[in-house]
C-alpha cells in the first residue's frame, strides 16, 4: 500500500510495489515522476530556477540536450582544457606562455593568439619564453600579423624543447608585395620616358638624354641587390640598343641607355624594362 508520511519534519512519499512510480499531476496531468529506480522525470525544468554547483555528470548519459548533431562515443579524453585555458584536442597542450590563447591539434599543430593580438599557425612550435620545438625536427611558423601581413618563417631540424632560430622565408605585406630572396623587389617598364607598369616603383625621373632615375616606393634593405635590364623592342632607327643601371641606393637606382650608330651615343629608348632582386 502506498504511503504518505511524516517524521522529524521530513515527507516521506512511498509507491508500494518494485515497479511504481511516484507521479505528480495538476489538473488531472501528469506533470513530473519519479520511478521506482529513482529516476526523475519533468515534462519542464525551469533553468532560471536553478542554482548552485551541478554534480558530476555522465556525458554519456547525456540525452536531449538539446544540441543536435553531437555525440561521443570516445573511450579515451577527447579534448583537454588546462588551468592556463589552452586547449589540447587529443592531446594536452604544451606549456605555452600563460598570456597565449592556444588551440592545440594533435601533436605538433597550433593555432595561438599573444596578448599582443598577434595570431600564429605552427607545427613542431611552442612559444615559451621564446620558441620552442615539441618534438625533434624542423618546424614552420605563418604569422598572422595584426598589421595585416603574412609572415612564413622556417627553422631546421633541431631537438625537443630546443630553442628556434626562425628563418623568414616569404612576407606578403598589406600592400601586395612579397618580400623573400625568390620574389623580385622591384620591376619597372618604362614607355617613351613614362612609367607603364611596375611593382615597388613610387615614380620614375627623366635624369638627362638617355637616363632615368627609378624612385622605389619603399627601401630596399640596402644597395647589394642584383639588378638585370632589357630592351624588349628594337628602337625606331633598328639599330642596336644597350641597357645597364648605375648609382644603387637603398632608395632608387639610374637606368642609362645607349645607341649605336659609328659609336654608342645616349638615347632615348622608347621602351625598356629593369628587374631587381635583393633584400
Amino acid at each position: 500500500m502506498s504511503t504518505i508520511k511524516s517524521s522529524d519534519e521530513h515527507l516521506t512519499l512511498n509507491a508500494d510495489g518494485s515497479s511504481k512510480d511516484i507521479k505528480f499531476q495538476a489538473n488531472g496531468v501528469e506533470k513530473a515522476s519519479i520511478s521506482s529506480a529513482g529516476a526523475f522525470t519533468s515534462t519542464t525544468i525551469d533553468a532560471t530556477k536553478l542554482t548552485g554547483a551541478l554534480p558530476a555528470i555522465s556525458g554519456a548519459a547525456l540525452t536531449g540536450v538539446g544540441v543536435a548533431g553531437i555525440s561521443s562515443s570516445a573511450d579515451a579524453t577527447a579534448m583537454t582544457i588546462d588551468s592556463g585555458e589552452r586547449i589540447g584536442i587529443g592531446v594536452t597542450p604544451e606549456s605555452w606562455d600563460s598570456s597565449t590563447k592556444v588551440l592545440q591539434l594533435g601533436s605538433l599543430q597550433a593555432l595561438s593568439e599573444d596578448n599582443s593580438g598577434y595570431g600564429a599557425l605552427t607545427c613542431n612550435a611552442y612559444a615559451s619564453s621564446g620558441w620552442k620545438r615539441i618534438n625533434t625536427g624542423a618546424a614552420i611558423r605563418q604569422d598572422l600579423d595584426k598589421d595585416g601581413k603574412f609572415v612564413f618563417r622556417v627553422a631546421p631540424s633541431g631537438s625537443a624543447d630546443a630553442a628556434i632560430s626562425w628563418t623568414n622565408a616569404l612576407e606578403i605585406t598589406n600592400d601586395g608585395r612579397g618580400l623573400s630572396q625568390f620574389t623580385a623587389k622591384v620591376w619597372v617598364h618604362i614607355d617613351s620616358g613614362a612609367l607603364a607598369d611596375g611593382h615597388n616603383v613610387s615614380s620614375i625621373t627623366d635624369a638627362g638624354t638617355g637616363e632615368y632615375q627609378i624612385n622605389f616606393a619603399n627601401n630596399l634593405a640596402n644597395d647589394n641587390y642584383s639588378s638585370t635590364t632589357s630592351n624588349p623592342y628594337r628602337n625606331g632607327s633598328g639599330r642596336r640598343a644597350l641597357v645597364n643601371t648605375y648609382n644603387p641606393n637603398v632608395n632608387n637606382i639610374n637606368i642609362a641607355v645607349f645607341e649605336y650608330n659609328t659609336s654608342w651615343y645616349a638615347y632615348d629608348l622608347d621602351k625598356c624594362t629593369m628587374t631587381i632582386f635583393g633584400d
